[in-house]
């Protein structure tokens, strides 16, 4: 399973991105401190509470020091050089936008960062240390959040994801997310668009918790399927013919007993019928199934790959049809 790191905020603010997470999505982390669980929204909260979409990530110490000492760094580099660095966040002169107060208003949570990153913002005027931490510019909060981010990630071997498009040409010269990450979620935003009957903004929440709660297997098989085609999406693979491709699963398994030497025309009836029963694809069954055909151990195995494969499609396309009846 792969492990996603989503930032900058403590919960997504795009209620269509987390909409569209809970239907593909295995798991995500977000980074929210311990004493400031309370403020997450009472809907993220039940997704917390009631599925496996969400972890609340309390950040260590060792974490907020090593990305405060990277934020000052980067600073540093732009306030003496602002209109060389300032468009790599879409302005012009960042040190004129930083010292001015009235663009002082992003709250950056205490437990995040270190004194010695507290301490430069205030006496660069940058910024302002309040009860619960600092109040900063969007673009400065915004780059100390993604150093935090890099941090946790690469501790804990993930990927990093967001919801915010505003700064990627910052986000693509610091190197925050592998192209193919942001490549497969598009990807998979595109099916689900294909599929589900409505706005998903008009799907509740709720009603999106239950479904995820009774395809979870069928998210997992899914995303196993997306896996096998990874190397083919941007390379003319179309969501369209993903679901394509799910149409008739049992075509594989046909062509490899064919490849074998058994013409369809020998297989019984009954035994058609047991290899079009998705329950009935184990191994136990798989074997009796070649057995009666006359293939031998060495054809049973051949065509265990197939017949594994095929259960997996099968899995997929059925939540490819679930989610077309959502509403």
């Amino acid at each position: 399973m792969k492990k996603y790191l989503y930032y900058p905020n403590l919960e997504p603010p795009n209620t269509e991105w987390l909409k569209f997470s809970l239907l593909y999505l295995e798991k995500f982390e977000s980074i929210v401190p311990y004493n400031r669980q309370h403020l997450i929204s009472d809907n993220y909260r039940q997704i917390s509470n009631e599925t496996d979409l969400v972890e609340l990530y309390p950040p260590t110490y060792q974490q907020g020091e090593r990305a405060s000492e990277k934020a000052i760094w980067q600073a540093e580099r732009i306030l003496e050089r602002p209109y060389r660095t300032s468009g790599r966040f879409n302005r012009i002169n960042l040190y004129r936008d930083w010292t001015n107060r009235a663009n002082w208003n992003y709250q950056i949570f205490s437990e995040k960062f270190s004194y010695q990153f507290g301490q430069f913002c205030v006496e660069n005027r940058i910024g302002q240390q309040n009860v619960d931490g600092l109040l900063l510019p969007k673009e400065l909060a915004f780059m100390f959040m993604t150093h935090l981010a890099q941090e946790i990630s690469y501790e804990r071997d993930g990927s990093i994801i967001t919801d915010n498009r505003e700064f990627d040409n910052y986000t693509n010269y610091s190197r925050v997310f592998r192209p193919s990450v942001r490549k497969r979620h598009e990807f998979i935003k595109g099916i689900l668009n294909l599929q589900v009957p409505e706005n998903i903004s008009e799907i509740s929440f709720d009603r999106l918790i239950e479904f995820r709660n009774k395809n979870r297997e069928r998210i997992s098989e899914f995303n196993r399927q997306i896996e096998l085609v990874e190397d083919s999406i941007g390379n003319g693979l179309t969501e369209q013919n993903f679901i394509d491709s799910f149409n008739n699963a049992n075509k594989e398994l046909m062509e490899q007993i064919l490849l074998l030497g058994t013409r369809a025309s020998m297989i019984p009836l009954a035994t058609y019928m047991l290899i079009s029963d998705p329950n009935a694809l184990s191994e136990e069954y798989a074997r009796n199934i070649l057995t009666s055909l006359g293939i031998g151990l060495g054809g049973y195995f051949a065509v265990k790959k197939s017949l594994i494969n095929t259960q997996s499609k099968r899995s997929c396309k059925k939540y490819l049809t679930n989610v077309s009846l959502l509403k």
